[in-house]
């Protein structure tokens, strides 16, 4: 859908701020629109088409092609994961 406005962002703090001030819609990830959402700031519009996922994921064709930056980024990820795991 072509669609005509003056903001466009590639940020996903700045992509909120901009729809809390009535500047439009926001397509942002459910955890960072929740505290939004439950202070009335915004509403969810389109929940039937929101796609839900179990978490984040990372595709990279293969171990041996990782670079080391983002090597270290999934390690730290991981062990992010399992120390904030119940």
């Amino acid at each position: 859908m072509a669609v005509q406005g003056s903001v466009i962002v590639n940020d996903p703090v700045l992509n909120l701020s901009a729809a809390v001030k009535g500047l439009g819609l926001a397509c942002a990830a459910e955890p960072l629109a929740a505290e939004h959402v439950r202070q009335g700031r915004l509403e969810r519009v389109l929940a039937s088409s929101c796609p839900g996922t179990p978490g984040f994921f990372l595709y990279f064709p293969s171990r041996h092609q990782a670079l080391p930056k983002l090597r270290v980024f999934i390690d730290s990820v991981r062990k992010h994961l399992r120390v904030s795991q119940p």
